[in-house]
């Protein structure tokens, strides 16, 4: 069981803001209503709204064992 999902999210509001973080949940929810959706999907379409290329974000949160070091990169 993955035991990070909700530390990875609140880690990714604080690295691309509360208004970007809002409206990639509420374009998740109506871009996949009635479908499911891919890690990959969803880190595309973050990077899209917040304007940041967050490849090693994901890659420490998503990725990568352990907790990631505490950094504004990692959203900590």
């Amino acid at each position: 069981m993955y035991e990070r999902g909700a530390m990875t999210l609140a880690a990714l509001r604080r690295r691309i803001g509360g208004e970007a973080f809002a409206h990639l949940l509420r374009r998740w929810a109506v871009v996949h209503r009635h479908a499911h959706g891919s890690t990959g999907a969803f880190e595309t379409l973050a990077e899209k709204i917040s304007g940041q290329d967050l490849a090693s974000f994901f890659q420490a949160w998503v990725r990568q064992p352990g907790k990631p070091a505490d950094t504004a990169d990692n959203g900590l």
